[in-house]
């Protein structure tokens, strides 16, 4: 039986636009199936990159750039997006009836950390939660 990598990344750099979330997300989950991390983490995860990579896509600039990395069962998420780093961030919602501004609250709720700061040229948003992995299994011939 093969150990799992102790340690992988991937990146993806495209245009800080809505249209492309999805395309982030797609990535993102599919990344996490092929290194086994179980499904409701990758569903987990693939929540919080659609919220940042949409305010990234909102608020940013011209391009995102979203690495992520696993190391054991520590995921890390973390999306760059190149904008002037002088805008007012929005409140957050205190109203639940509200159907915009909650997306940094799920974000908060899903992770076990959340660092977003305010760079000279742009905005990086960083979040890290444990994530669980399929045990590795050989493939063994059906019986006869």
């Amino acid at each position: 039986m093969r150990e799992p990598d102790t340690c992988r990344r991937a990146m993806m750099a495209l245009p800080a636009e809505a249209c492309r979330v999805r395309t982030v997300r797609h990535f993102v989950l599919a990344l996490l199936a092929s290194w086994g991390v179980v499904e409701p983490d990758r569903d987990a995860a693939g929540l919080i990159v659609s919220e940042l990579a949409g305010n990234a896509a909102q608020h940013g600039g011209a391009e995102m750039t979203v690495n992520v990395s696993l190391s054991a069962e520590q995921l890390c998420i973390d999306v760059v997006d190149t904008g002037p780093a002088a805008r007012v961030s929005r409140p957050r919602c205190d109203d639940l009836d509200e159907e915009r501004g909650r997306g940094l609250d799920i974000v908060d709720h899903l992770s076990e950390w959340m660092d977003i700061c305010a760079e000279p040229d742009c905005w990086r948003s960083r979040v890290g939660l444990r994530v669980g992995r399929a045990a590795a299994t050989e493939s063994v011939p059906p019986a006869a």
